[in-house]
Formats: structure tokens, C-alpha cells, sequence
């Protein structure tokens, strides 16, 4: 009787125990975390009717890079309007290292001065001892100096009219110019294509800076 009590308890035993290995890689499976990373624009004007919002883009050259909703061809695209700060959020569900990049693609207009810089962002996910996604994200300025936060700072600069009004030359150049046609929307296109396409060219060498470092110090 004893013997067969024993044998009972060691099926159950066993039982349990392949029940706990399936289901704790599933659990490791199914989690995930979120990156949040915090944007801040600022906008100094004195003329009221100047347009205060701007266009910036994130992008990566990871085809395996997560990336935020509404993103597409691993580019996300969003505005910001006045003095504002937005988040650009993230769910990451796998371990691993992503590369990303974020600028600015606002089609340039006159009296308006745009901030130019760029970032890079590397999110390093891992599983710590519990077995619980973690992320460490890191900001770099395009200087490859570490910094707490991103921010663009953009301008406008009224030019006054003269109260005496146009001068006469300006007003001939006025009458005398020849309309050929709208053609702000194909130019404006043209050039949230080239600003993006700026800010991959950037990523990329940026990358293969990092890997030739990398290499080095693994070479020493």
C-alpha cells in the first residue's frame, strides 16, 4: 500500500512539475513593456499669424525595429503645434537592440528658422532575472553626446511693412511676374521626401560608426 501511495505522489509530483515548464515560458512569451520618449517643441514668434506647427519624422533601418502605431516602411510621422511637449510611444516585445532616428521634415518657408539637429535613439531590451522584459533607452545629439532629453527650437522673424507701403519697384516685380501654376504641393512633397531621406543617410553612417567601434574594442 505504501508503495503504491509513493508511486501516486510521484505522478502528481511529476504532473505539476511539466505543468510549470510549459507555462512559465509561455508567460515570458506573452509579456511586453512600453518605451516612452518624451519630444519638446518651442516656438518663438511676435507675430501672432505665423503658423506654429511643424512636422518631424522617426525612423529606423531595422526591418525588425518596433515601432509606433500609425507608423509605415519604418518611418512615423507626426506634428507638433505651438509650445508643447508630446511622448512617441512604443510597444516592445522582444529582447534585442533597436536604432532610431528623429528630425525634423517641416518644408521651409520664408522668415521662418528651423532647428536642424537630429537624434539618435537606441533602446537596449533584455530579460532580467525574473524573467521580465526591461528596456534601457538612450538619447544621443548628433554630436554622439548623450543627453537627458529632445528638443527643437524653431523661430519665425516678422518683417514689418513700411508704412509708406510697397516700393515701386517692388510693385512692378509684382505685376510683371508670370504664374505658372500651384506647384507648392509637389515641392512639398519633394521635400518631407529629401528631409527623411537626409535622416536615414545620417542613421545609417551613424550605425556603421558604432559597429567599427565596436570591432575595435573587440580587437583590443
Amino acid at each position: 500500500m505504501k508503495r503504491i501511495e509513493l508511486k501516486k505522489v510521484s505522478i502528481v509530483f511529476l504532473t505539476m512539475l511539466l505543468f510549470l515548464s510549459i507555462q512559465i515560458p509561455a508567460y515570458a512569451a506573452d509579456t511586453d513593456t512600453t518605451v516612452k520618449i518624451p519630444v519638446e517643441q518651442v516656438f518663438n514668434s511676435q507675430n501672432k499669424d505665423a503658423s506654429d506647427e511643424f512636422m518631424y519624422a522617426l525612423l529606423t533601418d531595422q526591418s525588425d525595429a518596433p515601432m509606433p502605431d500609425g507608423s509605415s516602411n519604418q518611418r512615423y510621422v507626426w506634428n507638433m503645434k505651438g509650445n508643447i511637449a508630446a511622448e512617441i510611444t512604443m510597444n516592445i516585445r522582444n529582447a534585442g537592440q533597436y536604432h532610431y532616428k528623429i528630425c525634423q521634415i517641416t518644408e521651409k518657408k520664408e522668415n521662418y528658422s528651423y532647428d536642424e539637429r537630429n537624434y539618435d535613439i537606441t533602446v537596449e531590451a533584455f530579460y532580467n532575472a525574473d524573467n521580465q522584459l526591461k528596456v534601457i533607452t538612450v538619447v544621443e545629439n548628433q554630436d554622439g553626446e548623450k543627453v537627458s532629453g529632445i528638443s527643437f527650437k524653431n523661430s519665425y522673424t516678422w518683417q514689418g511693412k513700411d508704412k509708406s507701403g510697397p516700393s515701386l519697384i517692388s510693385k512692378i516685380s509684382k505685376s510683371n511676374s508670370v504664374k505658372t501654376g500651384d506647384d507648392s504641393p509637389i515641392m512639398g512633397y519633394f521635400t518631407l521626401l529629401l528631409g527623411s531621406l537626409v535622416c536615414l543617410i545620417a542613421l545609417i553612417r551613424e550605425n556603421q560608426r558604432k559597429k567599427k567601434g565596436d570591432a575595435e574594442n573587440e580587437a583590443q
